[in-house]
């Protein structure tokens, strides 16, 4: 799961379906992988949001308990020897590095990926990655 699913969870937008998905797995129990960078997304959307006055300071550190209480898995981050893939994932579809980083870990992990970002979405398909 990338940040983007969260993040609509997280500011109380309107749920997409992937959004919606992906609560329902975790509320049946399926697991969710997450990169570790993704710790780092979810807080930074949440400050940037505070920033922007979309929500106040108890909004935000309410946001931050439940993402302390999701029950995801947050894997190992990349090492050097990643960074080849990550650079070929990033030059081949395009990708920011940090979503390199989800391709990569839903690639190896043979995860599905739960995205709302369509370029990622994209690039997981032509690697024939499984998307929700």
């Amino acid at each position: 799961m990338d940040a983007s699913v969260a993040a609509s969870w997280l500011l109380n937008e309107a749920l997409s379906d992937t959004a919606e998905r992906v609560l329902d797995r975790m509320e049946a129990g399926d697991p969710v992988f997450v990169p570790s960078l993704w710790v780092l997304e979810i807080a930074n959307v949440l400050f940037s949001a505070e920033r922007r006055r979309r929500i106040d300071s108890r909004h935000r550190d309410a946001a931050l308990s439940q993402v302390e209480r999701l029950p995801v898995t947050v894997c190992a981050p990349p090492g050097l020897p990643e960074l080849k893939v990550l650079r070929t994932y990033a030059e081949k579809h395009q990708l920011t590095i940090y979503d390199a980083e989800y391709l990569r870990v839903a690639k190896e992990l043979r995860l599905t990926l739960a995205s709302q970002d369509g370029n990622l979405l994209a690039a997981a398909r032509r690697e024939r990655v499984p998307v929700l």
